[in-house]
């Protein structure tokens, strides 16, 4: 079967979607996915079928406005904050868009392609699956949905969700529009509705933070996190391993590589208090934070998560779900310092399940907060409960499990 993987966003939300579509491949299967051009080349080298979006996404992001609206908006503001982003590529989205479609048998769509996938299903019908790797559902449950504001149960997240609906649909908006304008007529209310209701849905990532609750009358099923792995053989850098053997095992901190102002002032005040908690630290360069520390700070350009975290004393780190999932894996406490969108959310789960401190919000950290999530965090209670989580997330399976999700929505 030749199947479209209609991706999307950032480094991390490719890496899960690699996993799949190679997963989909050594099952016979013709696989493409849409990339921006900034992430075309690692979809190339996964084997996979480019469907290139010939833009720079994330230099959209980063130089344009949105990056600047998400610091600090509550969550409807930072989904409609994407729209910017959204408006810059539409154009060429929907050429893309419009070529794939009838080279392809099914297509599987994520959070940020839902609704043009619904768009084009409604001219020309496919088989359709939503794979998401965020809870992008409305639930009354606090430990459910992204949406929720307050844990346990609470109409308050229920409304909370369906009031970041709104934002979040518009956000899709530049895309049908052009669309529209190549003939694809949008969907009316009640029929984008009836669409979204009755596509198959599954989130790939893990029970261990995501609760398989009911949502519209269904029990969306958890797959596990699909973890895009190191190949066999990989190591870490020589500068990296001769820091991890210089010392006991230090402390990770990195938030990404946004440079905003919020995001270089958690990296400082991570590093610091670390150092104050009396651990080392390998820090990720990209927020532009001065590299004017000792010996027991090692910056660094990036490493395969898979292969540091296991052998961190404690990993700080923004809550983006795929980041979450690798530290998770590995059963090593946690600090996260949420920044926007799905990662507040991935804090608090991780705090609630025991396998993390407190989560420290991105614009409210300080040296001594950090310095006091770091020894929470390396303490013997957390030490022990991020093992018993890390074991369970290493037994789930996420890649074949969202693989079988799909071909049993393609009928294969």
């Amino acid at each position: 079967m030749r199947i479209a993987i209609l991706a999307g966003g950032s480094r991390g939300d490719y890496q899960p979607v690699l996993a799949v579509g190679r997963e989909l491949r050594s099952r016979g299967h013709q696989v493409g996915v849409t990339a921006s051009t900034d992430y075309a080349q690692s979809i190339h080298e996964a084997g996979l079928a480019v469907e290139e979006v010939r833009v720079d996404a994330m230099r959209i992001y980063r130089e344009g406005t949105v990056a600047q609206i998400m610091a600090g908006a509550d969550i409807g503001q930072q989904v409609a904050a994407l729209r910017h982003q959204a408006e810059a590529m539409a154009p060429e989205l929907a050429r893309v868009l419009l070529d794939l479609w009838p080279r392809y048998d099914a297509v599987v769509s994520t959070a940020l392609t839902f609704g043009w996938a619904g768009q084009l299903a409604a001219r020309d019908p496919r088989p359709h699956t939503l794979m998401l790797f965020v809870p992008a559902l409305p639930s009354t449950w606090g430990d459910a949905s992204m949406f929720a504001s307050r844990p346990g149960r609470s109409a308050r997240n229920l409304v909370d969700g369906l009031r970041a609906l709104r934002p979040a649909m518009a956000m899709g908006s530049p895309v049908s529009t052009a669309l529209a304008e190549h003939g694809v007529p949008r969907a009316s209310g009640v029929r984008a509705a009836r669409h979204t209701l009755g596509v198959e849905t599954f989130i790939a990532h893990t029970p261990q933070l995501i609760a398989p609750r009911r949502v519209s009358g269904r029990r969306i099923v958890l797959t596990g996190y699909p973890f895009h792995d190191s190949p066999a053989g990989s190591a870490l850098d020589a500068s990296i391993e001769d820091f991890l053997a210089a010392g006991e095992p230090p402390v990770y901190a990195g938030f990404g590589s946004q440079s905003l102002p919020e995001t270089r002032e958690a990296l400082q005040h991570a590093v610091e208090g670390a150092l104050a908690a009396g651990l080392r630290v390998v820090a990720l360069r990209g927020t532009g934070l001065e590299e004017r520390y000792d010996d027991r700070v090692l910056f660094i350009d990036g490493a395969p998560h898979d292969l540091l975290f296991p052998r961190t004393a404690a990993i700080v780190h923004h809550g983006g779900a795929g980041t979450t999932a690798e530290a998770l894996r590995s059963g090593v406490p946690q600090v996260v310092v949420p920044f926007a969108l799905d990662q507040p959310f991935f804090g608090r789960r991780v705090h609630e399940v025991g396998a993390g401190a407190q989560p420290v919000a991105v614009g409210h950290t300080s040296v001594e907060a950090l310095r006091q999530a770091f020894t929470a965090a390396t303490g013997s209670q957390l030490q022990r409960q991020a093992a018993v989580v890390g074991a369970r997330v290493r037994t789930e399976r996420g890649v074949e499990r969202a693989a079988d999700r799909i071909e049993a929505a393609f009928g294969v």
